[in-house]
């Protein structure tokens, strides 16, 4: 069994709290994995082989401490890449989801842990041609500068909103001046020469760094 779908069994096992293989499980699983019902079995009997998991008695099964280990690293693999392209790139979340579920079994631990530090606290300017700032970026949601400040776009929160913001041209690198601060907390700012209308949601989920 390739170590792809050996850690697959473990991440979906841990991830959905399975305790019991009964027949519509294993049938589950064979869609899922394509693999015939009588090939998810030996996979199973592998499983337990390699100390990953226990079956029995009857139709029981449960991760071992070393399968638990496996399937909690996998599936943080997974959630991460999983946040990365939808908060950074976009992507809707089953595109997301299927493309984490090719690359958890690759990326190393440290590429896991970059990702998961950037996603928390971001700290490089995404600049044109993304150089790295000489200090730490305070990031802010653009909502909170003020009229006639001129900022840079660092990132943005929420995959629903990145469609719309990409067609107007608020995407990490570009430059924003704020113009205007209206009483419903919306923005009216200039993004490459254009005057545009921001709503205070948008506002608020487009974080940004002062350029000095």
């Amino acid at each position: 069994m390739h170590t792809a779908v050996h850690e697959d069994y473990l991440e979906w096992i841990l991830e959905n709290r399975i305790d019991t293989l009964e027949e519509d499980t294993l049938q589950f699983l064979s869609q899922k994995f394509d693999r015939s019902r009588d090939t998810v079995r030996n996979d199973l009997n592998q499983l337990e082989e390699t100390g990953d998991i226990i079956l029995g008695p009857g139709s029981t099964v449960r991760l071992t401490e070393k399968g638990q280990k496996t399937a909690e690293c996998v599936l943080k693999k997974h959630k991460i890449l999983e946040c990365f392209f939808t908060e950074m790139l976009g992507m809707d979340q089953d595109t997301a989801s299927q493309q984490a579920c090719r690359m958890e079994h690759e990326a190393s631990d440290d590429t896991i842990s970059r990702l998961n530090q950037y996603l928390s606290r971001p700290r490089r300017c995404r600049q044109e041609r993304h150089h790295v700032c000489a200090q730490p970026c305070e990031l802010k949601p653009l909502s909170l500068h003020n009229e006639k400040e001129t900022v840079r776009v660092a990132v943005i929160r929420g995959p629903r909103r990145m469609g719309r913001l990409n067609d107007i041209g608020v995407i990490p690198g570009e430059e924003i001046t704020i113009q205007r601060k209206l009483s419903n907390g919306s923005l009216v700012v200039t993004i490459k020469g254009s005057d545009i209308a921001i709503s205070p949601e948008i506002a608020a989920s487009v974080l940004v760094e002062t350029i000095e």
